[in-house]
């Protein structure tokens, strides 16, 4: 197992690889050379995949699931660096999508890495900051239902009937829940969503329907 990384070393090595992106991340670098960044970011990744394959193929566990949450630390720093590109070319929507992508992604890493060093870093409440300082106060919608089937994403059984538990890490892969059938029941206006993605797109300002984030006037379908 000569070509495998030990974990101390893979720590080390994205240690430098996730400094070098986050000096990027700032709103005031060129958009050029951010995208430059994510590129970097993604060749890095494929190369964690890889090496998340051979531990798997070796039965070390906590290896893979570690090289999983480098690489999910990694893709929520692409996000970020995305947003800001976003909010520079003025695709506000975008921007604030990416932002809840770094979000959700970071947190699968708050929640599973066996590292603390490398959950513990603060960044979850960078990326909260991001949302209280860029952009508005919004309102979300949040869906109600009763789940009829459903399956594990790990075993492909019944999630009801088997022992993985959504959110969680199995040998480098996140069970998820597979949703396939459901009765929806309500929809309800909240201020704290389960899905930030889920937003309300307009309002009402000075008499006009305007687009939430800029507030700029959204013109009625049938106007030219």
């Amino acid at each position: 197992m000569k070509d495998i990384l030990s974990p101390n070393l893979l720590i080390s090595e994205f240690n430098k690889i996730a400094s070098i992106a986050q000096k990027k991340a700032f709103i005031t670098i060129a958009s050029e050379i951010q995208k430059e960044e994510i590129e970097t970011l993604e060749t890095y990744r494929n190369n964690l995949l890889e090496l998340k394959r051979k531990y798997i193929e070796h039965g070390l566990s906590d290896e893979a699931n570690l090289a999983f949450c480098l690489d999910l630390s990694l893709q929520s720093v692409q996000y970020e660096l995305q947003m800001l590109i976003n909010i520079k070319e003025d695709d506000m929507s975008e921007a604030w999508s990416n932002l809840v992508k770094a979000q959700v992604t970071y947190g699968s890493v708050v929640r599973n890495c066996p590292y603390e060093s490398i959950s513990a870093n603060g960044y979850i409440t960078r990326l909260e900051w991001y949302e209280k300082l860029l952009f508005p106060e919004m309102m979300f919608a949040s869906v109600g239902g009763i789940v009829k089937k459903s399956h594990c994403s790990i075993c492909n059984e019944s999630y009801n009937k088997c022992n993985h538990i959504k959110g969680k890490l199995y040998n480098g892969e996140i069970c998820t829940r597979v949703i396939t059938e459901m009765e929806l029941e309500e929809v309800s206006l909240v201020d704290v969503p389960a899905n930030k993605q889920c937003r309300v797109l307009t309002t009402t300002y000075n008499g006009k329907t305007v687009d939430s984030l800029t507030l700029r006037e959204v013109k009625k379908t049938n106007e030219k």
